[in-house]
């Protein structure tokens, strides 16, 4: 069985955690999770997953659901079955067929930066 990278953290399925997460370099959300994650270098929320609340990081892989405030300082994506929804800011956004964003979107400073969306087929 192999151990997880130092520094990470793993919620699962039908586990609940609330309160203030720091300094974590990987954070797996399958449950769900009501916090505010600052100091964090990668998310990464499951199908199964929500995460409610604040979260500044440098990258984002949503397969579930988030609804907050989310900061993504270098690639934010949203896979076929993610949701975002609320304030979002993004460095890079990738955007699979079926995936949702919506609310307040910040795009980054450069206009030139890439949104990519995926199309079936």
């Amino acid at each position: 069985m192999s151990t997880p990278d130092p520094k990470t953290l793993i919620v699962g399925r039908e586990i609940s955690l609330n309160g203030d997460i720091t300094a974590c370099d990987k954070l797996i959300v399958e449950g769900r999770v009501e916090a505010n994650l600052n100091d964090s270098r990668f998310v990464e929320i499951a199908e199964s997953g929500l995460f409610k609340g604040t979260a500044e990081i440098d990258e984002a892989d949503i397969s579930g659901t988030f609804d907050g405030s989310l900061t993504v300082h270098g690639r934010l994506v949203i896979r076929a079955s993610g949701s975002v929804k609320g304030e979002v800011a993004y460095g890079e956004l990738e955007i699979e067929c079926g995936g949702q964003i919506q609310g307040t979107i910040k795009a980054p400073a450069s206009a030139a930066a890439p949104v990519s969306v995926a199309a079936e087929g």
